[in-house]
């Protein structure tokens, strides 16, 4: 399943629609004008890390951890 979220298209998909929703910066300050090129630079390295178990996610705003589950 999780190869499915990690395929490219997939991921590009949710890209466009962060886009068209016109998305906020997140915790790290990161302004969705920023985001393509990040996802072009980086996309191979967090899709490794996650399918290893070694992606550790940044923190929700607020400071609580936030915990990757499997959906229903």
């Amino acid at each position: 399943m999780i190869e499915k979220v990690l395929n490219r298209k997939n991921l590009y998909k949710a890209y466009r629609q962060v886009v068209r929703n016109k998305g906020s910066a997140g915790v790290d300050g990161m302004q969705v004008t920023e985001l393509f090129s990040y996802l072009e630079n980086n996309r191979d390295r967090i899709a490794t890390s996650i399918l290893n178990h070694t992606y550790v996610p940044q923190p929700i705003k607020g400071g609580t951890k936030r915990e990757l589950r499997a959906g229903p």
